[in-house]
């Protein structure tokens, strides 16, 4: 989202640098081929965490930021660390990513971190959440402060488009001879469902038996012991394959017949957008923004609920192609009026421009 967001800044009016925590990374490499420097700061040690702060400090003195931008809870704690160290009054807005479903599910660091931005978010002249649940659930538990605001996350209309011909050719190499194709794109991790998928196909196979599911993310491969345990003990067998990360991820959805997502918490997830824009009808859960992304263009099941999710599925697969093909089409037309990247980094820029010069109107009183 963030090498998104810079591809479209009016360069003009921004001149931004990246401050990655760790190394440069894909995403890194790409944003450096903007002509944008990144500056990586390579925490992976202790030496190197406790130096970190003091490092984008000088960064912030020499470069004299006009706005410090922090991109989720470690890079929001290390923004503020930074400007306070260089004595910045640069205006510092906080960057939130995801939902807050309490801190059971975080790890140990992470939770201090978390209590850390509540602590300071009432410091911060912004913060920007991707999902209307992420500023609720982040409010109710003690962040606060001015300029608290949502600008969902945005998608490229062309790069996520409608592929028929490219998903005709990954239809027929992985599923071959199946009428009713199953997708659900997302990492292996438990908040992310895939034991309810696995055992909501088996009750969507009773019903339609040469449907397969085709599965994909990070850690969706057959060397996953815990997920290839599922399958046997299911007894799913030919029905399932694991495609492991894929980068053709619209001419995937393209192969679709359903795109499902049956998360036990979310944010803004970006696959349902992807989706949606590539005119595949989408079941989701009810967790974060999906029903308000899928509206009336697609199904809302209940979290944690394999027969709610497949019986959601089911009424989709039981509809007409041309049913599916016009709950695909308001799919896409919903992503286009709501979610179309051109506007949302519009919107990011509205909102940076907002903090810039409320500060510089600030200064202008102080002299």
């Amino acid at each position: 989202m963030l090498l998104k967001i810079l591809q479209r800044l009016d360069r003009e009016r921004f001149e931004p640098v990246v401050v990655s925590l760790l190394d440069e990374g894909t995403t890194g490499q790409q944003i450096s081929t903007l002509g944008i420097r990144v500056v990586c700061l390579r925490m992976d040690g202790p030496s190197r965490i406790a130096a970190a702060p003091f490092v984008l400090a000088r960064l912030i003195r020499r470069y004299d930021f006009a706005l410090i931008q922090g991109w989720m809870y470690h890079g929001n704690l290390l923004a503020w660390m930074g400007k306070f160290l260089a004595l910045s009054d640069a205006p510092l807005s906080f960057g939130i990513r995801q939902s807050l479903y309490g801190l059971a599910r975080e790890r140990v660091n992470t939770r201090w971190v978390i209590r850390a931005n509540a602590w300071l978010s009432g410091r911060a002249q912004g913060c920007v959440f991707n999902s209307r649940f992420s500023l609720e659930t982040h409010r109710e538990f003690g962040f606060r402060g001015r300029n608290m605001q949502v600008i969902p996350n945005g998608f490229d209309l062309e790069a996520f488009a409608p592929r028929p011909r490219e998903g005709a050719v990954l239809r027929a190499n992985l599923a071959s001879g199946s009428r009713h194709v199953i997708g659900m794109i997302a990492r292996f991790h438990p908040v992310k469902g895939h034991s309810d998928f696995l055992k909501a196909a088996v009750m969507v196979l009773k019903r339609f038996p040469d449907a397969k599911f085709l599965l994909a993310g990070t850690g969706v491969t057959y060397e996953n012991t815990q997920l290839v345990r599922w399958i046997e003990e299911l007894g799913l067998g030919q029905s399932v394959s694991l495609l492991g990360e894929r980068s053709d991820v619209a001419e995937l959805n393209s192969a679709f017949d359903i795109s499902c997502l049956p998360s036990l918490a979310e944010a803004f997830p970006n696959v349902v957008g992807e989706a949606m824009a590539c005119e595949t009808p989408c079941v989701v859960t009810d967790v974060g923004d999906c029903a308000e992304i899928v509206g009336n263009a697609g199904r809302v099941a209940h979290p944690g609920d394999p027969e709610s999710l497949a019986m959601s599925m089911l009424g989709l697969l039981e509809s007409t192609p041309s049913e599916r093909a016009a709950l695909g089409r308001a799919a896409r037309h919903r992503v286009v009026d709501h979610f179309d990247m051109t506007f949302i980094a519009r919107r990011y820029q509205e909102y940076f421009s907002v903090l810039t010069e409320a500060d510089e109107t600030k200064k202008e009183i102080e002299q």
